[in-house]
C-alpha cells in the first residue's frame, strides 16, 4: 500500500506562501544551460508539435508535458529534464500544439485531454528510438493529460512505459475551473485569458461558423472560454461536458504502472476533488503526495541536491521503481 504520510519537504519561511512560491519559482528560477535539438513531429491530422531532446547517449528517457500556455523551455520544464539527467535519462520536452512560438496549421488546439498528442510523441520514441525504459511525466494540464492516458490505456499501455507522474495535475477539472475563477486567483485568470486571446486573435479567419470573434475576447473565466472555443473545436457539446470527459480522476484507480501524483494542499489551483487520499490509501501502483507547501508548481524554499524538492522526490520515485 502506498504511503502517502510521510513528506518532508520543509521551505523557508517566505515560501510557505503559496503564492509567493508559485510565482517566485516561476519567474526568478535560472536552470544552468544543457544541449538540445528542436524536432518538428508531423501529426496525423496535418498538425504539428515541436520537441525539444536532449540526448546524453543513455537508454532511457523520460517526456515531459508543459502546463496551459507553457512551452518546453519553462523553468520547470528544463529543471525537470536537468533532474533526470543526472539519475542517467535522456530528455524529451514537448511543445504542445501552438507552444513552441509558432502557431500551429490548425484552429485545433491542446487541451487537456490530448492524449491522443501524448500518443503520437509514445509512437514517435518507440518507432526511431532505441530506449529501453520511458517514464512519461507532466505538469498542472500536462499532468492531467499524462495521468489520463495512464489510467485509460491500464493493462495495454506499452510495457516500455515504466512510470507515469503527475505534478500540480488538476485531475478533476470541474472543481479547478471554480477554484481558479476565485478572487485570489485573479492575476492567474487574466494571464491565461490573455494568452488565450491573442492565439483566437491569430486564427480569426479559421474560426467556425457558429463561433463569435467579439464574444470570445470577451470572455472572462474558463466557463466562458472553454465553453465558446475549447469545447467547440475539439468537439465537445460544452465547458461541462469537455471537463467531464478529460478529467484524469475516474481512471486513476485503473493504473497498472507505478504512477505519481504530487500536488502541494495550499495550491490555489486545485479543488477539494483534486486530492484523491482514498485511492492512494487502496491501490497498489497508485502513489499520493502531498505536501503542506508548494503553491502550484512551486516547490521551492528547500532543494535538495541542486534539485527543488519536487524534482528530488520525482526522481527518487523513479530511481525506485525502474
Amino acid at each position: 500500500m502506498p504511503n502517502i504520510q510521510e513528506v518532508d519537504f520543509r521551505p523557508s519561511l517566505l515560501h510557505r506562501f503559496a503564492h509567493f512560491n508559485t510565482i517566485s519559482t516561476a519567474l526568478f528560477r535560472r536552470v544552468p544551460s544543457f544541449d538540445s535539438i528542436r524536432h518538428r513531429l508531423e501529426l496525423a491530422d496535418g498538425d504539428f508539435m515541436d520537441l525539444d531532446c536532449s540526448y546524453q547517449q543513455h537508454d532511457r528517457v523520460v517526456i515531459i508535458l508543459h502546463g496551459l500556455e507553457g512551452a518546453a523551455d519553462r523553468p520547470y520544464m528544463r529543471g525537470m529534464a536537468r533532474a533526470f539527467h543526472q539519475i542517467g535519462f535522456d530528455s524529451i520536452r514537448v511543445n504542445l500544439r501552438g507552444c513552441s512560438g509558432e502557431p500551429n496549421r490548425m484552429l485545433k488546439t491542446y487541451h487537456s485531454g490530448s492524449t491522443e498528442d501524448l500518443q503520437s510523441v509514445i509512437d514517435y520514441v518507440l518507432q526511431s528510438m532505441s530506449y529501453k525504459e520511458i517514464v512519461i511525466l507532466g505538469f498542472s494540464l500536462g499532468g492531467n493529460i499524462v495521468l489520463k492516458y495512464t489510467g485509460d490505456h491500464a493493462d495495454q499501455i506499452h510495457p516500455r512505459i515504466k512510470v507515469a507522474i503527475g505534478v500540480s495535475a488538476p485531475v478533476d477539472l470541474t472543481s479547478c475551473a471554480i477554484q481558479i475563477g476565485e478572487p485570489r486567483n485573479l492575476i492567474y485568470m487574466r494571464r491565461f485569458l490573455h494568452n488565450l486571446r491573442e492565439k483566437v486573435r491569430l486564427k480569426k479567419d479559421m474560426l467556425l461558423a457558429d463561433m463569435d470573434y467579439d464574444q470570445l475576447l470577451s470572455a472572462r473565466n474558463f466557463q466562458e472560454f472553454d465553453h465558446w472555443f475549447t469545447a467547440k473545436v475539439n468537439g465537445f457539446d460544452s465547458a461541462t461536458h469537455y471537463w467531464e470527459t478529460c478529467s484524469s480522476l475516474p481512471g486513476l484507480s485503473k493504473v497498472n504502472i507505478p504512477t505519481l501524483l504530487l500536488s502541494a494542499q495550499d495550491d490555489s489551483f486545485l479543488g477539494d476533488a483534486c486530492y484523491p487520499y482514498a485511492i492512494a490509501e487502496h491501490h497498489p501502483n497508485f502513489y499520493f503526495l502531498a505536501p503542506k507547501y508548494g503553491g502550484h508548481v512551486g516547490f521551492s524554499g528547500d532543494n535538495r541536491n541542486g534539485m527543488l524538492w519536487s524534482e528530488h522526490q520525482v526522481t527518487k520515485f523513479v530511481s525506485k521503481h525502474i
